[in-house]
Formats: structure tokens, sequence, C-alpha cells
């Protein structure tokens, strides 16, 4: 039977974090493969930088903001 499995996606660039989104992947008899789930997030992390890199407005320096 298959499941799906929820993995919350984090980016971390020196002390500041944040959560990106959330990665669900089918996972047959209630894992998940390897292979599968770096294809995944592989994708996930390609969408991301996809958007980063169409922005329509620049995003503020957090270091400058203090």
């Amino acid at each position: 039977m298959a499941a799906e499995i929820s993995l919350p996606v984090y980016v971390r660039v020196g002390d500041t974090e944040a959560r990106w989104g959330e990665l669900t992947i089918e996972a047959s008899d209630g894992a998940a493969d390897e292979q599968v789930t770096r294809r995944a997030l592989a994708a996930f992390l390609r969408a991301a930088a996809d958007h980063l890199e169409t922005l329509a407005e620049e995003v503020p320096d957090a270091a400058a903001r203090g």
C-alpha cells in the first residue's frame, strides 16, 4: 500500500533559518526510496532557484536592516 511522507524543507544562511516548504513523497510499503527522495528534493530546489531568479522585486538586504 502506498503512503505519503511529508518532509519540511528548511534553509539556513548564517544564523537565519527559513522554512521554504514541504516535500511530499509517495512511499510504497511505508518506506521512501532514497533515489526517489533525492530526485524529489532536487526538483524542489530547482523550482526554488527558478523562483529566486525571477523575483519581480529585489529583496532588501537583511544585513542592512540591522
